[in-house]
């Protein structure tokens, strides 16, 4: 099949299931899974703006499991929720790697406990390499 064929039927396809799925982008989101001491550290330390990477990582329990991953830092700051990680993973398929930004950071002392944060994910889709182990996004 014709290279330029084949790309025009996939772009058919990702149309087809993103207008299915119901997303708009860019997708506004709340971050979930931030309460760890590591979490809250990262989330310390960032700011508006911050790049992300949104990282699709199917585990055995979860395996529509999404990490937010900031860039900057290095570090995950914790997941979707399963609904929109389902959504993606049906748009994207498996092993989604998405660009994202912090748009805003939630609470934090002295007035709350914990921090937390609102991302922006965008459409760009970037292939991530072929990895069997992300112990290293988990925390």
């Amino acid at each position: 099949m014709d290279m330029g064929l084949r790309s025009y039927f996939k772009t058919k396809l990702f149309a087809r299931r993103l207008k299915k799925s119901g997303l708009e982008f860019p997708i506004l989101s709340k971050v979930n899974g931030v309460g760890s001491a590591d979490r809250q550290g990262a989330l310390a330390q960032s700011a508006q703006g911050d790049g992300l990477q949104i990282v699709h990582t199917p585990l055995k329990k979860y395996p529509h499991n999404t990490y937010v991953y900031s860039i900057s830092l290095n570090r995950v700051l914790g997941y979707l929720d399963k609904e929109l990680s389902q959504k993606l993973q049906y748009v994207f398929g498996d092993g989604f790697c998405l660009d994202g930004e912090l748009c805003e950071r939630l609470g934090g002392p002295p007035q709350y406990d914990y921090f937390g944060c609102n991302i922006c994910i965008f459409d760009t889709k970037t292939l991530m390499k072929d990895v069997d182990d992300f112990a290293h996004l988990r925390s």
